[in-house]
């Protein structure tokens, strides 16, 4: 078990973390993108209630 975290120990050593302004990028990107796509799949399920509203009361 020793060994283990050993090795996990030394595998860390060799990750490559990103800085702090890439990590503020990445994130301000993804939460951009989840927007967009949120108020994408807003705006077609919204279309879609609407049109089977309209087919609905014929």
């Amino acid at each position: 078990m020793i060994n283990y975290f050993k090795n996990v120990a030394a595998e860390m050593k060799k990750v490559t973390w990103l800085t702090g302004e890439q990590t503020s990028k990445e994130t301000v990107t993804v939460i951009t993108v989840s927007i967009i796509f949120a108020l994408f799949l807003g705006g077609v399920d919204w279309l879609l209630q609407q049109g089977f509203s309209v087919l609905l009361a014929k």
